[in-house]
């Protein structure tokens, strides 16, 4: 990354330089924001999306090269619809409702995990089905 200072004095010699300067500083913000959002507030996912999307049409506007593109993409999140038990306020299950969740790249490894999870509770209730019929 640049020194801003050097940065600066590019901008006063050559203005193509003063603008690959500015691309350079703020993928430097684009990526300081994301890691902060990533490790200050990790719940804050659909914020990390806004980003990531605001960041990749920042790099299509200035027409940065497919591979700088393809980096940001890399990181756009999986989307996933899933299901939670809503309750009444007496606490009683009033059904389910379902919502989008987002599956981050680096998240991915604790999603087979899950998977198995689900398969193994699956697997409970047939056999505990199968014996109270």
């Amino acid at each position: 990354e640049e020194d801003p200072e050097e940065a600066s004095a590019a901008a006063e010699e050559d203005p193509e330089e003063a603008e690959a300067a500015r691309t350079v500083r703020a993928r430097g913000v684009y990526e300081r924001a994301l890691r902060s959002l990533k490790e200050t507030q990790s719940d804050a996912k659909e914020e990390r999306v806004m980003l990531l999307e605001a960041w990749r049409a920042f790099e299509e506007a200035v027409g940065s090269d497919p591979d700088v593109i393809g980096k940001v993409e890399k990181k756009m999140p999986r989307r996933v619809k899933r299901k939670r038990p809503i309750y009444t306020e007496d606490g009683t299950p009033a059904g389910q409702e379902e919502y989008y969740d987002y599956i981050f790249p680096e998240e991915q490894g604790a999603v087979p995990n899950l998977k198995i999870l689900e398969a193994a509770y699956k697997w409970k209730r047939q056999k505990t089905g199968d014996d109270e019929a």
